[in-house]
């Protein structure tokens, strides 16, 4: 390889995993990157829209699905995972996710600022407002609650994919980055 790097980040080394406190059904774990990431973070606030970033505190918070990933400068940790294989799988996941924003750093301009978080409400108004109960929830306040907070996915909402709602699906998928 004549000297060059293959990689930004080479390793994520998971630290501990045990039980959640947020969910006594799930675990959670930190891990320690290989390198200090602090530079990169503002490239994936850029990139990852509902991750909520503190230049200040070099960390960047945000959820896929029910999980809530946290990188700091030299830490990932993650809470509500299945299982062990799920926090490896997860590291490789960010180290993987770190390595692309690297490569393509040249063409991302990176945001500093902390993104506001959308509200219930904010999502709310892109839903149908039928109350129809088809997602499980019993209105569409309830869903987009659980949709910011990732228990839920915009996919579940059938009404929304009907044609008449087409404009609202995309604005609510720009909000959401799905």
């Amino acid at each position: 390889m004549n000297g060059v790097k293959s990689m930004y980040l080479e390793e994520v080394n998971v630290i501990f995993i045990e039980p959640c406190t947020a969910d006594a059904n799930k675990m959670r774990f930190k891990a320690a990157f290989s390198r200090n990431i602090s530079e990169i973070l503002p490239y994936l606030n850029a990139e990852i829209k509902i991750a909520q970033y503190n230049h200040r505190t070099e960390n960047l918070t945000f959820n896929q699905g029910i999980k809530i990933i946290t990188l700091s400068s030299e830490t990932l940790s993650v809470s509500k995972i299945i299982n062990e294989t799920d926090a490896y799988e997860m590291c490789d996941y960010i180290k993987n996710l770190i390595n692309d924003i690297y490569k393509k750093r040249d063409v991302i301009v990176p945001l500093f600022e902390m993104r506001k978080k959308p509200s219930v409400l904010d999502i709310y108004k892109y839903l149908p407002k039928t109350n129809c109960k088809r997602c499980g929830e019993s209105t569409c306040v309830a869903f987009a609650s659980k949709l910011i907070v990732g228990e839920l996915q915009v996919q579940q909402c059938r009404s929304i994919h009907e044609n008449k709602h087409d404009g609202k699906l995309d604005e609510l998928k720009k909000i959401l980055n799905c």
